[in-house]
């Protein structure tokens, strides 16, 4: 190709770019543009990067010059790891290392990264046998943010203490997952983690462990532990930690959950969430801190909103102002029957907290009513603040003859402040249309009308105009058909919820 023939296609493409110029897309300011990216999903964000380079010469400008979108690397092509190390000139990294068929770890393409681990900012490490991989990281890395080591193996793996030169005050996250112990971890430079997870497939980390670990990290706002405790403590009864910043912590695990709550701190306004197992030789599903016997739960002071759940999952949730406990019970096969569990989880309802809740919501609860003894009738008689009450996927018999001064065996008006019953309904034998106009026309009768009904879920073989009924002593009536969400979504206290 002569001189001519070059010039030629020079103007040609330079025709082409100037024409492109005028697209109606790229009137977007480069800068929203190089934004794109950050909407794919994680899994493939790097191949549609590449494609985006390829649309055009101006946006492959505008994309291979933002530095901050070539920093993510996984090493499974040798000059894919070359361009983006490159183009992300001297942005923090991102290094992703998994443990695939053909493990690439050790080829040329991490070795391309090895000079410039100090610009580290997040390492996540996903192997199945731990190789001699954490040699090359021994090195500062005064940017690293975020630490996720996961050893997949069975094998106990502990970490050096001169991992990143032994410096891990930059650390805002870390992640350990498998049989890994935190020993051997710089403890003193935890100064700035703020979110902390743990998880092994058996208690590897002793409660002294785990408080040191604490009390190193007193920016911790986030904890998450996964079968990382003892049934037993080997610190003094004397030694309480406190977590002043602790926004949310969470421990799922078969031994008591006690163990390590008796030595923590809670301040008011955490959200505490709690899994354990229960089976036939337990008295109470819920643990005795429910009542508020633990001097260091503070969030159990005022309590305003109650969510149960009765399904395969026995689920209880108490919210307020002052935070949020929730706890979620899972039966060993062959263990206590499903009316006694749940039995056992309204009699731990206490009348102390029962009777300071607004709101109430019960998601599929199954046993029929009962008047004397009835479980219901116990717990619907104490909340005598309870202003919302919301029934999701129940047989909600029960409730509804509990509220009715006619039917209950206290002849009284129950809730005497109740405005607003939600029913979320799914089968057509849990619409009790006639107990329901009964119900609110003797609290009406007796001075307790309800301000809101709404029913939700009823397909079109429902009663409709009956429903109409309820108008007469309901002052507002909603009859919707629709999907039915858990009845768990309509509880304020955790984050997200609270302005629901």
């Amino acid at each position: 190709m002569n001189t001519l023939e070059q010039d030629a296609l020079e103007v040609l493409r330079l025709v082409r770019s100037y024409k492109n110029l005028f697209a109606p897309i790229n009137k977007i300011p480069h800068d929203v543009l190089s934004l794109l990216p950050g909407y794919y999903d994680e899994d493939r964000i790097g191949q549609n990067l590449i494609t985006l380079t390829h649309v055009c010469r101006g946006w492959r400008g505008i994309f291979t010059s933002r530095s901050s979108l070539w920093t993510r690397l996984d090493f499974t092509n040798v000059d894919k790891t070359r361009a983006y190390i490159e183009r992300s000139r001297s942005s923090p990294l991102e290094i992703h290392l998994r443990d695939d068929k053909n493990p690439s770890y050790f080829d040329d393409a991490f070795s391309l990264v090895i000079p410039h681990l100090r610009r580290l900012k997040s390492l996540a490490i996903y192997v199945d046998v731990p190789p001699g991989l954490l040699k090359h990281f021994f090195c500062q890395t005064p940017l690293l943010e975020e630490l996720d080591i996961s050893f997949l193996h069975s094998h106990s793996s502990a970490l050096d203490r001169t991992l990143f030169d032994g410096d891990l005050s930059s650390l805002r996250k870390l992640t350990l997952t498998g049989a890994i112990t935190i020993t051997h971890l710089p403890w003193n430079n935890m100064k700035n983690l703020q979110v902390l997870n743990l998880v092994s497939w058996s208690p590897v980390h002793s409660i002294t462990q785990l408080l040191d670990f604490f009390e190193s990290a007193p920016l911790l706002h986030t904890i998450e532990l996964d079968d990382s405790i003892p049934d037993s403590s080997d610190a003094p009864p004397q030694r309480i930690v406190p977590l002043p910043h602790l926004r949310a912590l969470t421990i799922n695990s078969i031994p008591p959950h006690s163990t390590l709550l008796n030595h923590l701190c809670v301040p008011t306004g955490a959200s505490l969430v709690l899994v354990f197992w229960f089976g036939d030789e337990e008295e109470s599903l819920l643990p005795d801190y429910l009542s508020g016997a633990s001097g260091n739960l503070k969030i159990l002071s005022n309590i305003t909103a109650i969510n149960v759940c009765f399904g395969s999952e026995k689920c209880v949730r108490l919210s307020g102002p002052s935070g949020s406990l929730r706890l979620l019970a899972h039966r060993w096969d062959g263990g206590t029957d499903s009316h006694t569990a749940d039995c056992r989880i309204l009699h731990s309802l206490e009348p102390s907290i029962l009777s300071k809740a607004q709101r109430l919501a019960v998601s599929e609860y199954r046993h029929s009513y009962q008047t004397e003894g009835s479980p219901i009738f116990q717990c619907v008689s104490s909340m005598n603040n309870l202003r919302v009450l919301v029934l999701t996927n129940c047989d909600n018999l029960p409730f509804i003859l509990t509220l009715d001064p006619e039917e209950n065996p206290s002849k009284l008006v129950l809730c005497h402040n109740l405005e607003e019953l939600v029913l979320h309904i799914m089968r057509q034998d849990q619409f009790h249309l006639e107990h329901l106009i009964s119900m609110v026309k003797s609290r009406a009768s007796r001075g307790a009308k309800l301000s809101s009904i709404t029913i939700v879920g009823l397909d079109e073989l429902a009663p409709g105009r009956q429903v109409f009924k309820l108008r007469e002593h309901v002052t507002c009536v909603t009859y919707m058909v629709d999907d039915v969400p858990p009845a768990w979504d309509h509880i304020p206290g955790e984050s997200g919820d609270k302005n629901k």
